[in-house]
């Protein structure tokens, strides 16, 4: 049975074990901003996410076609994994949520990143709420882009069962003590 976690606990936790892409946005690659009334198609920013997996330097994040939602982080202690669910808003965001498990506290968290388009069919993106815009994708692809880290596919699903176990493994380990 989980136990109640006080709200500031679970966001203590998830700052810490949440992965680099949750925490921190990419620096901005262009100093040009975003048209606020430059929203992309639903459509067209579900073909960028249904069915990818987004490939963080620890870790990856799957968005399956059915709307779930399955990511893992780190290693060791520091590892943490999520299952969940994913969204497109008509106003260009894209949020997943779901319960987060780590080496300590479990708790929800939800995180949203919007997308908008500039000159010349530049998307893109920031973290919610009120990040830095920062090229997500150009029209023609280019290496630096965010979207370059997505790959078709689900990289996070056997990610995240490794990280059940080895959390499973550590608590069994730390209660036998």
């Amino acid at each position: 049975m989980m136990k109640s976690i006080p709200a500031i606990t679970v966001v203590a936790a998830l700052a810490i074990f949440a992965p680099a892409a949750y925490a921190q946005a990419p620096a901005p690659q262009a100093a040009i901003k975003p048209n606020p009334t430059g929203v992309p198609k639903t459509s067209s920013i579900n073909s960028l996410y249904a069915g990818k997996s987004w490939m963080w330097s620890d870790g990856a994040a799957y968005f399956s076609p059915d709307r779930k939602f399955v990511a893992w982080s780190g290693s060791g202690k520091n590892m943490a994994y999520v299952q969940g669910t994913w969204w497109v808003s008509p106003t260009g965001w894209v949020c997943f949520q779901g319960l987060w498990h780590a080496n300590g506290p479990s708790g929800r968290n939800s995180t949203c990143f919007s997308h908008r388009m500039g000159p010349d069919q530049v998307m893109y993106q920031r973290k919610e709420p009120g990040g830095e815009w920062y090229v997500f994708k150009h029209a023609q692809p280019v290496a630096g882009d965010e979207y370059a880290k997505f790959k078709n596919g689900d990289f996070a699903t056997a990610g995240a069962t490794r990280a059940k176990q080895e959390l499973k493994a550590l608590k069994a380990l730390s209660s036998s003590n």
